[in-house]
């Protein structure tokens, strides 16, 4: 993260000049498909509230974009200075976030655009505002469909686990009825976000809306006292994070992240967010930091009944909801970038209406709290587990619903409660650690750190995990997911230039965890810089003096074409620009350009392609109308290949359309 936040207020700079990286983040990349908008409100579900979110550059990001530290540190220092144009709301060291006023006369979609060209950020976008999305003997336990053996056998998993109160839940929503009956054992503190104020302190957390008090009956309502219903970890410690003072139960995007990694810094194990807004970045910058305290986020796919793009295996869960005959919902948002579903449809839970009232409800809401409460009951069975072994015991334990093995409607399947907790392993209750292991060493090689050390002799020991920092001496982090069987590691993807410490704590059977080993410390090198094998400013006025072959005489260089200088090439209509190069000797290919368009409707786009050796591949699109320059990185193939081309097309169809290409290069790395 970097090191220098900025005083809050308005200090006059300008945004420095682009650099010759750019990238985008997948929300980005799909608001800028719908046209020329990077962002689209959608009433109810997500609104702009003047307010953007701002993250600068991280230093994981150098080898991805194939930036030099130096480079790096340059990215940083711009995009600080950048920043200093706005009124700087506030800053979120946790996460290096910079919530930023959006100035009167702009909207979120020109100043992220223009902070997106810089290419100093690694994403800008809207602080939304968004929306709320055994047995036991309890009196209407039979109403509670989803409890059945036919669905989540939740019986059964109680005569294994009910939970754990030392193992709490936040439910990050509009609040709690505090005198629900069945809500009253095991809740801690609450928190009122708005307020910055604990429940102690006068922070309000009486539910404002109705929706929190559902969501904690479904994960946490008090089970086996003769009332009510049964939440999922029906005896799991409940915390309330009030994130709105709004009866609407409206809350801004910052607020939900501010209360969950509120929450996992007090301790709690599980977040639980049950509103629109999942597709945002800042929540995945969130869900990584909820993860380095031990705790894991869960997050609502939203109920727009449509298909979301993006990578299941980040550090959010994200639940969708199934009905009661196993079969999705169809309001339930669905895609590659959801985890899993589970119960949302008529649940019958705890309501905001009186000490005593429950009602039925529908929606992805509900299928996340009660997704959070079974984290809590496996975490309840064995705290020992990490977050990556929770998340893998729920998924490998679902119902397989659609589609045979993994899809993009049911993701992993439907959530099984028993399953889940006959498939956690038991903590037996040894609290004896392993020794440190000893003869920790660290090689340097190319981005990367071989480590070694000398293997343990406890004859339960289920293996190592290794931590980093890039400071001696502390502030290390895990690198491994699970415990490594093996005496030795490769940390790759490293930064070449910096220097990297490191320490291994052994892990036995029980989740016992040695000291840490003595430190080692390594500096990896860089990778071999790229050579410029081609480059063109298009500055002869003439795309044939530059070795390029044209479609038609919609292509052709011009004045108004320019990034830099006086020319560019202009690709009008529908046409293309095409150059051959031959990269024998070289790989790691990548094309590097300055593009924008202009007049392109949806579905139109200026696109970056390479010739396959049968066909042409797309490397990239755009249809923004701001200056940008982006580097693409192609595959494999198109190194050390005598026939490689690439070209620039366009397919607009009418007057006035059109892609303008400058300040071309292609990149090689010699082999």
């Amino acid at each position: 993260m970097h090191a220098h936040p900025l005083a809050l207020g308005t200090l006059a700079f300008s945004l420095l000049a682009s650099p010759a990286w750019s990238q985008s983040t997948p929300s980005q990349t799909n608001g800028a498909a719908l046209g020329a908008e990077l962002f689209v409100e959608q009433p109810g579900v997500r609104e702009f509230r003047g307010v953007l979110i701002a993250r600068p550059l991280q230093l994981a990001d150098a080898d991805r974009l194939g930036m030099t530290l130096h480079q790096m540190n340059q990215s940083l220092d711009a995009a600080i200075a950048g920043l200093t144009e706005f009124t700087i709301v506030r800053y979120i060291a946790e996460t290096d976030e910079y919530l930023i006023q959006v100035p009167k006369g702009e909207t979120e979609n020109t100043v992220a655009s223009r902070l997106l060209a810089t290419g100093n950020f690694q994403y800008v976008e809207p602080d939304w505002t968004v929306y709320p999305v055994g047995c036991p003997n309890d009196a209407n336990f039979a109403s509670q469909w989803h409890h059945q053996a036919a669905r989540l056998n939740s019986c059964a998993a109680w005569d294994l686990e009910t939970g754990n109160p030392n193992i709490v839940v936040a439910i990050c929503d509009t609040g709690i009825r505090l005198s629900h009956i069945d809500l009253r054992a095991n809740r801690r503190e609450g928190y009122n976000v708005t307020a910055a104020r604990w429940e102690s302190a006068g922070g309000a957390i009486a539910d404002i809306n109705g929706h929190g008090t559902n969501c904690s009956g479904c994960a946490a309502g008090n089970g086996n006292n003769a009332i009510g219903i049964s939440g999922i970890g029906w005896n799991l410690g409940h915390r309330t994070m009030r994130v709105t003072d709004a009866t609407t139960g409206s809350a801004s995007l910052t607020n939900l992240t501010t209360a969950a990694r509120l929450a996992a810094d007090v301790g709690d194990k599980v977040a639980s967010v049950s509103y629109s807004g999942v597709n945002s970045s800042t929540v995945f910058t969130t869900g990584t930091y909820v993860r380095s305290k031990g705790a894991m986020l869960v997050w609502a796919a939203g109920n727009d009944g449509v298909t979301m793009t993006g990578n299941r295996n980040d550090d959010v869960m994200i639940v969708g909801a199934s009905d009661q005959n196993d079969l999705i919902a169809s309001f339930s948002n669905r895609g590659s970038l959801v985890d899993l579903v589970a119960p949302g449809v008529a649940v019958y839970t705890t309501s905001n209406a009186g000490d005593t009232s429950y009602a039925a409800v529908s929606g992805t809401s509900f299928a996340c709290p009660i997704t959070a409460g079974l984290c809590g009951l496996v975490w309840s069975r064995n705290p020992t587990l990490s977050p990556a072994q929770v998340e893998q015991i729920i998924r490998s334990t679902c119902k397989d619903l659609g589609t045979a093995g993994l899809d993009d409607v049911y993701g992993y399947g439907r959530i099984d409660v028993n399953a889940a907790i006959l498939n956690t392993p038991p903590n037996t209750g040894d609290t004896v650690a392993p020794v440190a292991p000893v003869s920790l060493a660290a090689t340097a090689g190319q981005q990367s750190v071989t480590l070694s050390w000398t293997a343990n002799t406890e004859t339960d020991l289920a293996g190592y995990r290794v931590y980093r920092s890039t400071t001696s001496g502390g502030g290390y982090t895990e690198v491994t997911t699970s415990p490594t069987a093996a005496t030795t590691f490769v940390n790759s993807g490293l930064t070449g230039g910096l220097t990297y410490y490191y320490v291994v704590r052994a892990q036995d059977t029980s989740g016992n965890l040695s000291p840490n080993s003595l430190q080692a410390a390594a500096t990896p090198t860089a990778p071999p810089a790229p050579v410029t094998l081609f480059t063109d400013g298009f500055e002869s006025g003439n795309l044939t003096a530059g070795g390029w072959l044209t479609q038609n005489t919609q292509a052709a260089a011009a004045t108004g074409a320019a990034q830099s200088g006086s020319w560019g090439a202009r690709l009008n209509r529908a046409t293309w620009i095409e150059k051959s190069f031959s990269t024998v000797g070289y790989n790691t290919i990548s094309i590097v350009v300055g593009r924008r368009t202009n007049g392109l409707d949806a579905g139109e786009f200026l696109y970056i392609e390479w010739w396959n050796g049968s066909a042409w591949t797309v490397a990239g699109t755009v249809n923004t109308t701001a200056w940008a320059s982006a580097t693409f990185t192609l595959p494999a193939a198109a190194a050390n290949n005598a026939a490689f081309k690439f070209r620039f097309r366009t397919n607009a169809n009418g007057n006035n359309e059109r892609g303008d290409v400058d300040n071309v290069s292609l990149r090689g790395i010699a082999n």
